[in-house]
């Protein structure tokens, strides 16, 4: 019984531990290059864009980041979109490209944009809808894209 507990205990920590250790989004990257390349991609593709929008401080953004790199979910993410993280930091890195796209950030991160190929707004979580995403599962998540997200595409 006491090696369940503690194999039980283990795979909990190491879980945890793995999910606060990750990083979604290139602190030094260029966000507004990353945008300008995907557009290009965008146009040549036809497939629209998608801005994920945190800073890895946030545990809300790392759970999103991790689910978004599932394999399920990066496979239907990549059938539709150009994925481009933006990294907000602490409400004090790229603002201006949030309040270019509505200000998706205002009321929570991590928030999404998905924009077409001209730069459109297609969609946005203006009311911080992923703000809570630790309390997801990427199951969760998955059928919350398709459900809120995939009607715009069409």
């Amino acid at each position: 019984m006491k090696k369940i507990i503690l194999i039980s205990a283990l795979l909990f920590s190491f879980n945890g531990w793995s999910l606060s250790e990750y990083r979604p989004y290139d602190e030094t990257a260029d966000a507004h290059q990353d945008i300008a390349e995907a557009v290009k991609l965008a146009e040549k593709s036809g497939k629209h864009i998608l801005l994920e929008m945190g800073g890895n401080w946030c545990p809300d953004c790392r759970t999103l980041g991790a689910y978004l790199a599932r394999e399920d979910i990066k496979a239907w993410l990549d059938d539709r979109f150009i994925v481009v993280p933006v990294d907000v930091g602490e409400w004090d890195k790229n603002i201006d490209i949030a309040e270019r796209y509505g200000n998706p950030i205002s009321e929570g991160i991590p928030a999404l944009v998905v924009l077409d190929k001209n730069e459109n707004v297609v969609f946005a979580t203006l009311a911080g809808e992923l703000a809570s995403a630790r309390n997801m599962s990427g199951d969760d998540l998955i059928e919350w894209l398709k459900i809120k997200i995939e009607p715009f595409l069409n």
